[in-house]
């Protein structure tokens, strides 16, 4: 077996074994796939299944449906068609879902209050959780957002617009994504110092979302429905805003009394 499709096989035994298969099921399956019929002898040496152990799993892969027996001398084995067994766990798992809602909404409690704050570590897990409440909004998105964010949330974004969402953000650099209403952060180099690659977003005022990279170390973030900082979220966007909203339009005067990169401005030191 050739290095490229004996990772091809692995993969393919380890995705069936998430499906409900054991390791020994699977690559019986997917060497009766290869070649069909086969006596047992033949499907032991060529899937690596140990000899003692090739006929009690073709027994229960028969109980279950994924192979049928024919009526040879030796006795032959031929698969279930891979689309009729994909077909047949998709319908199974839908089923599985289905029961396991329901159960789920009859145990589950809401929390006496909530506190809820989720603390994720992968930056493709929190874009994906971004999409995910993007594509749940119901009234309003709130964001403030750098491109590389931006870019990869934008079909989401775009939805969401179509279905009637009010979405407002506030983005850095000038490159921006024209999806609803949208304001330019002001550009300075504390902006990039302090903030780069920041997502702060806010969701039908009801969940929020932040993701950070600071220097040196992995992505970072959480999600919340706690309404406390869920209402802080939203007033730091909000205030952001409005911020730059009155730098942008007094810039010169804004400029000339705390300097170019505002750097008065931010400077906090009580003297």
């Amino acid at each position: 077996m050739e290095e490229g499709f004996r990772d091809l096989f692995q993969a393919t035994v380890d995705a069936l074994n998430n499906m409900g298969l054991t390791v020994y099921e699977a690559k019986t399956y997917l060497t009766l796939l290869q070649k069909h019929p086969s006596h047992g002898h033949e499907i032991s040496r060529r899937s690596g299944v140990p000899g003692p152990k090739i006929y009690e799993t073709l027994s229960r892969m028969v109980q279950k449906g994924l192979v049928a027996v024919l009526n040879t001398d030796p006795q032959m084995y031929s698969p279930l068609p891979y689309r009729e067994f994909l077909t047949r766990k998709s319908n199974e798992f839908q089923v599985t879902e289905r029961l396991l809602a329901a159960n789920l909404e009859k145990i589950s409690l809401p929390a006496a209050v909530d506190i809820t704050l989720w603390q994720l570590t992968n930056h493709d897990v929190l874009i994906a959780k971004a999409r995910d409440l993007i594509d749940g909004a119901k009234k309003a998105v709130l964001t403030s957002m750098w491109p590389p964010q931006g870019r990869l949330l934008e079909k989401s974004l775009a939805a969401a617009r179509q279905r009637g969402v009010a979405i407002v953000s506030i983005q850095f650099e000038q490159e921006v994504i024209e999806v609803g209403k949208v304001f330019r952060h002001v550009q300075v180099d504390t902006v990039y110092d302090r903030h780069s690659g920041e997502l702060t977003m806010v969701v039908d005022e009801s969940v929020g979302l932040f993701m950070s990279r600071p220097p040196d170390r992995e992505w970072n973030g959480f999600w919340t429905t706690n309404p406390g900082v869920v209402k802080l979220m939203t007033n730091y966007i909000r205030h952001d805003i409005y911020s730059n909203k009155l730098i942008y339009r007094f810039e010169k005067a804004v400029k000339e009394e705390f300097g170019e990169q505002l750097q008065e401005l931010l400077n906090l030191e009580v003297d």
